[in-house]
């Protein structure tokens, strides 16, 4: 019996020893992911806390504002607030301190709803220091640093499009290739500035040859913006209505700007300009004492849609972009 019993024994160590190592072994494994994981209640999300320096005892932990870890060694992002946290099982009755010993960031260390929380914001290209200082119930100090590169803020200068000011980006991802289709040009009107916003990760420098507005003097950096007003309709080619030769002289010919020029004035003086040869003078008098300076596009388009004082002539004569150029003229 007692030898059964020993085979039996035997036979439960040979088996399930290495299964019982294994699990030793993940459990182990598991414990020492750097503190485990962090529960935000706010978003629900779970997350690494490896993202800290130091250890069970003390530790700081960087969160994006997403609740993510930030790893160690990750560069801070212009712009976005970062949130702060110290933990640990030292820190029960203990006072903390924080400080940026190092800021060429420019950033700016906020107070949190907690002493154990903080929050720092960059705007610069540089490094910054995070700084927090434990002294414990027993009188001693325990320091933790973590060190950051920073980058810097990115400001949107574009802003948005007005009835005087058409906003372009180009598209992240251009290069040297052209900046938007023929097929789908930049439609603007005389009087109206064209915004060229470069939202591509590298130079880009307009050229125009003169026609429309001047040639951009100097390259354009990711983020910057260049303001083309528009003058005239010199250089348009007949058969698209597009102006020859714009282009970006960092990436060639090749990287073309497609851009359709309205002349409001010209439309609304001269007949010859609209399809049906008809003019808004003929009635409303010269363009500089026209009866309807400040009319805008949908009082314009309204006037012609129930054809008051006539003029439902130019229902098939004008199109919205040459409506849209005369109300800029007589609102210049």
């Amino acid at each position: 019996m007692k030898n059964n019993r020993l085979v039996r024994v035997l036979r439960f160590l040979r088996i399930g020893l290495p299964f019982g190592l294994v699990a030793l072994l993940m459990v182990v494994s598991f414990q020492n992911c750097d503190g485990g994981f962090h529960y935000n209640s706010g978003t629900g999300e779970l997350s690494s806390l490896n993202a800290g320096v130091g250890s069970d005892a003390f530790k700081i932990t960087t969160f994006h504002p997403g609740g993510a870890g930030v790893a160690e060694g990750q560069t801070l992002e212009g712009g976005v607030e970062y949130r702060l946290e110290a933990s640990g099982s030292s820190l029960k009755g203990a006072t903390l301190m924080w400080a940026l010993p190092t800021n060429t960031g420019n950033c700016l260390l906020k107070t949190g709803t907690a002493p154990h929380l903080r929050f720092v914001q960059c705007d610069r290209a540089g490094r910054v220091t995070i700084q927090a200082t434990a002294i414990l119930e027993d009188g001693s100090t325990s320091v933790l640093t973590s060190e950051r590169t920073t980058s810097a803020l990115i400001v949107d200068l574009c802003g948005t499009s007005t009835s005087m000011r058409i906003v372009f980006r180009i598209p992240p991802g251009t290069g040297t290739s052209a900046w938007n289709s023929p097929a789908s040009p930049l439609v603007v009107a005389v009087g109206q500035t064209i915004r060229v916003c470069n939202s591509d990760t590298v130079n880009h420098q307009l050229t125009t040859g003169g026609a429309g507005c001047a040639n951009q003097a100097a390259p354009m950096a990711p983020g910057a913006v260049f303001d083309c007003i528009i003058a005239n309709r010199n250089n348009v080619d007949p058969g698209t209505g597009n102006y020859n030769g714009w282009f970006d002289t960092i990436g060639g010919n090749s990287a073309a700007f497609y851009v359709r020029p309205f002349d409001g004035q010209a439309l609304y003086a001269d007949g010859t300009q609209s399809s049906n040869n008809q003019s808004c003078a003929s009635c409303h008098g010269g363009f500089a004492q026209s009866t309807k300076r400040g009319a805008s596009f949908t009082a314009i388009k309204n006037a012609i849609g129930i054809n008051r004082g006539g003029m439902g002539i130019f229902a098939a004569g004008l199109s919205d972009d040459e409506i849209r150029a005369i109300s800029v003229a007589l609102n210049r």
